[in-house]
């Protein structure tokens, strides 16, 4: 039997469309796009639902009331054209489904599949195995469901007949990568950590087609219609600031305009304190990737202007289209090593319950610089009016402090890809080569430098640039910023430690800070692995959540200092004033639920 084989491992994130490409470039990785004739068929099913019933028909959609509005040629694709190989010998192909999905997809049975009593397992989920032999030829086999349910089936492929070769060509999506069926094996790239560890003896020696579970959202009309509480207008709106260059000369704008109507693509700026006409700065714009399933604003502009040649430490304010339009306020960064202080959450998830931490720690620290967020901004990231709901809910302090964000698994949810993201967020462009712009990045910001990472591409890809990026700088305090934590209590991340934490100890990282399981943590002073007695020789790992977080254990694990697994938000300040830095979590109501000081 003929296959290949990567090891299990959190750096194999890519998705098997362009593992070819990413040999050469690891950070390009991201999921093929639907095979044409299924996105055909959407394309056609969803605007014909979207017009002809009503809201609550639409949110009524079943399985039987899909099927029966469906072509039999658009039911032929959705059951046969989805996922399609061509195979050497004759074959025995297993459905490997999840247990837990309430209704099978319609074409299973219908195919000729036949449900056995075999069983597979992996730490999180239990799956039913689905039958059928096929000659030597094409194999097609059909969609995950109408509903979104995740995890997505996966696939086996064994011969008929004993010794037999199986040899996989002419996949779509495609080319497919292809495991061994065996304990220990990948089953999602865009979780691959989460592994067979059960599996019926008949199906050792078979292939395993891993697969992505995003992509049970090409297929879904079940629940998948919404309407925005925030459509677009004629008249600009969601104002977001972002730095794309230097701080202390240049500052991002970007801003939400509609597809149909005449939307201005200028910004007006000049200095606060002084009176005097304004200066204007061109834009460019995009039309964000269409969201059909939004019925009230499907197609919207995305438009960035980027402010240059500003002075530094200095006041300035905008607007947007005209003199008089929507607009706000920023300060440039400082030259020198002018006091500052700056804000940090994490898994903000757009809920707004996160909204109330945000106001009040920015009541508190009134002139913070920039709020960083290490991931999760979002639950959804590839739906647009999620990221409406969180410019929405954070409008006062966007339109006049910088947002820099590190991107979370949720911001490119389900290997589906950060496009959206990386649209609405204009972000330095320096970060390692080849990888996506602005998910991997460094910041200066007066003596300070912030380092951003991507847990959600090859760890490893950028190393080399981190270590570099380090070893450059002459900022007195440096911070790392990104999603998943290298030292948590219950789910660590051994890549990120060789890979990362290695470099923090070698450059002596002062913070990193991260989020993704929903509590809060501050370690002692880290290096190798190990407590160390002075914050002046290791790393102080910080994990936050600005939702309400998961109940955890009373006891404190040994490596941290402080831990608290009550449940409560936090954001934290950080306090920058020369060689001190002091930083204070503080919860909705103001109080400090942790402090510490760092000096040098």
């Amino acid at each position: 039997m003929t296959f290949s084989l990567r090891p299990v491992s959190r750096k194999n994130i890519l998705p098997p469309l362009f593992y070819l490409a990413a040999l050469l470039l690891p950070c390009l990785g991201a999921w093929a796009a639907p095979a044409p004739s299924v996105a055909a068929v959407m394309d056609e099913v969803v605007p014909k639902l979207a017009s002809t019933l009503t809201a609550e028909e639409l949110a009524a959609l079943d399985d039987a009331a899909i099927l029966a509005l469906l072509t039999p040629e658009q039911r032929r694709i959705l059951a046969t054209d989805y996922w399609s190989f061509t195979v050497n010998v004759p074959v025995v192909v297993s459905v490997v489904r999840d247990t837990e999905q309430k209704t099978a997809p319609f074409w299973l049975g219908e195919a000729g599949f036949t449900k056995t009593g075999g069983v597979v397992r992996n730490d999180s989920y239990t799956y039913e195995v689905w039958q059928k032999a096929f000659p030597a030829g094409p194999v097609g086999l059909g969609i995950n469901g109408f509903d979104r349910h995740r995890p997505h089936y996966f696939v086996g492929v064994g011969p008929q007949q004993d010794g037999g070769t199986v040899e996989i060509t002419g996949a779509v999506p495609g080319p497919q990568e292809v495991f061994q069926f065996a304990k220990g094996a990948t089953i999602y790239h865009d979780w691959p950590d989460l592994v067979v560890t059960e599996m019926p003896a008949e199906l050792a020696g078979h292939l395993l087609l891993p697969t992505i579970r995003g992509r049970a959202r090409e297929a879904q009309l079940i629940e998948a219609f919404r309407q925005t509480p925030h459509p677009s207008s004629a008249t600009p709106d969601m104002p977001v600031l972002t730095w794309g260059g230097d701080p202390k000369t240049t500052q991002t704008i970007q801003w939400r305009g509609a597809v149909t109507e005449k939307t201005s693509g200028v910004v007006y700026f000049r200095e606060k304190a002084v009176e005097g006409g304004w200066s204007t700065a061109e834009t460019e714009s995009v039309e964000l990737l269409a969201d059909r399933n939004i019925l009230n604003d499907p197609r919207v502009m995305w438009f960035t202007a980027t402010l240059r040649g500003l002075k530094p430490g200095t006041g300035y304010e905008y607007a947007i289209g005209a003199a008089d339009g929507p607009g706000g306020e920023f300060r440039t960064a400082p030259d020198g090593q002018t006091p500052f202080s700056f804000l940090w959450m994490s898994d903000t998830h757009n809920r707004d319950e996160s909204v109330p931490l945000l106001k009040t720690a920015w009541e508190k620290y009134p002139d913070a610089a920039f709020l960083t967020i290490s991931g999760d901004l979002v639950g959804t990231g590839q739906q647009r009016d999620d990221w409406d709901r969180l410019f929405v809910n954070y409008a006062d302090f966007l339109r006049q402090r910088p947002l820099v964000p590190s991107i979370g698994n949720h911001d490119a949810i389900d290997g589906l890809g950060s496009d959206l993201y990386r649209s609405l967020f204009r972000l330095p462009d320096n970060g390692p080569a080849g990888c996506k712009r602005g998910q991997s990045y460094s910041l200066r910001y007066g003596n300070l430098l912030l380092v951003s990472l991507d847990v959600t591409d090859d760890i490893a890809a950028q190393t080399a640039w981190l270590d570099k990026t380090l070893g450059e700088t002459d900022a007195i305090w440096k911070v790392a910023v990104f999603h998943f934590p290298p030292y948590a209590l219950d789910e660590e991340y051994p890549d990120i430690v060789a890979e990362w934490g290695t470099l923090f100890d070698k450059h002596h990282v002062d913070l990193a800070l991260s989020g993704h399981v929903h509590y809060y943590m501050r370690t002692w002073p880290t290096n190798g692995g190990k407590r160390v007695d002075s914050p002046e020789e290791g790393t102080v790992y910080l994990i936050s959540v600005a939702v309400s977080g998961r109940p955890g254990p009373k006891l404190r694990p040994p490596r941290a200092e402080v831990a608290d697994f009550s449940g409560v938000p936090t954001c934290q300040a950080f306090i920058v004033d020369g060689n001190r830095l002091t930083m204070n979590a503080l919860t909705p109501d103001g109080a400090v639920r942790d402090t510490f000081t760092l000096e040098k």
